[in-house]
């Protein structure tokens, strides 16, 4: 959910390999995907949004929202011969209670929001994410069929971590996060990361998205920026920096090339300014726009002291 909102307004508007113009005629329909499936600690059930895109030039606000979610679509994650159905799943339909469950669940915050959040779920339980295991994600919406694989890569986890003090003083009450990764040799890893303090959702950095390229086969040490949140100080000063005695979680993820791709287009263009090129998302669903992606997940939970 973190992310639905942000494809639905962006994933067809920009590419990273030549100049791409809106269209203003653009209809704007294209199919997009935002889904996942995880391994490892806390992982979440497999999930899969489906919306419409949006023409560049359109605007668009909460009550119009709704209109672009997809109902009614045959959604399947097929592993091992075996097809795990997903099942629609919209907020309107649950308690306030039940609410507040899938909030927590997919990491948002139901009262945040201003429209009915449908997503596609396992609701039997039955689907488990496993490393080094693959998935196929197949859709039917609109008379039409779309297709995507992922698998989800071995863990590469964070060995140790610290709260390091920053010598200005006037930050003496903030911390940054430094962990400790030992980078296999024999492959490429790709991770991303999202931060959660005092319970609330996980939310990532600008930049939360990276490769083994600084230093394949050895032990780094990394600081990990707090993520973005819409309370955070407006002082760029303390900006990805922790209060002390805050408990903080950080949702530590190994990715496959195509996940982290994805994100670090997403990132990329999120930082574009208004007179730069677009930047195209990179996705991997056939005849759509969107990622299906598999994530290997280590939760590290601390107090900031």
């Amino acid at each position: 959910m973190r992310f639905a909102l942000f494809l639905l307004l962006s994933l067809c508007l920009y590419s990273c390999e030549e100049e791409f113009i809106p269209d203003a005629g653009d209809s704007g329909q294209d199919l997009v995907v935002e889904g996942y499936i995880e391994a490892g600690e806390d992982a979440l059930p497999p999930y899969v949004f489906l919306t419409r895109s949006l023409p560049f030039f359109n605007s668009l606000d909460s009550n119009a929202l709704a209109q672009y979610y997809v109902h009614g679509a045959e959604v399947r994650v097929t592993h091992n011969g075996t097809i795990y159905p997903l099942t629609e799943l919209c907020l309107s339909q649950l308690s306030p209670a039940q609410q507040e469950q899938l909030a927590s669940l997919l990491g948002f915050d139901p009262d945040s929001l201003q429209t009915d959040i449908c997503v596609y779920l396992d609701l039997s339980g039955q689907l488990k994410g496993e490393a080094e295991q693959t998935y196929e994600l197949n859709v039917q919406a609109d008379g039409k069929t779309y297709h995507a694989v992922t698998t989800i890569p071995r863990l590469e986890p964070i060995d140790s971590f610290y709260f390091k003090q920053m010598p200005d003083p006037r930050l003496a009450e903030y911390r940054d996060l430094r962990v400790f990764v030992t980078d296999s040799a024999d492959q490429k890893d790709y991770w991303r990361y999202l931060t959660s303090v005092n319970g609330r959702p996980y939310t990532g950095a600008q930049f939360a998205s990276f490769d083994d390229s600084f230093g394949s086969g050895q032990t780094i040490e990394s600081p990990l920026p707090k993520g973005e949140e819409a309370d955070d100080p407006t002082d760029p000063l303390y900006f990805g920096l922790y209060h002390v005695g805050d408990t903080v979680s950080v949702k530590w993820m190994s990715i496959d090339s195509t996940t982290y791709q994805f994100w670090r287009t997403v990132e990329f263009s999120r930082v574009q300014g208004p007179f730069s090129s677009y930047v195209r998302v990179a996705g991997n669903v056939s005849d759509a726009l969107g990622i299906w992606g598999g994530y290997h997940v280590q939760i590290i939970r601390a107090v900031v002291q």
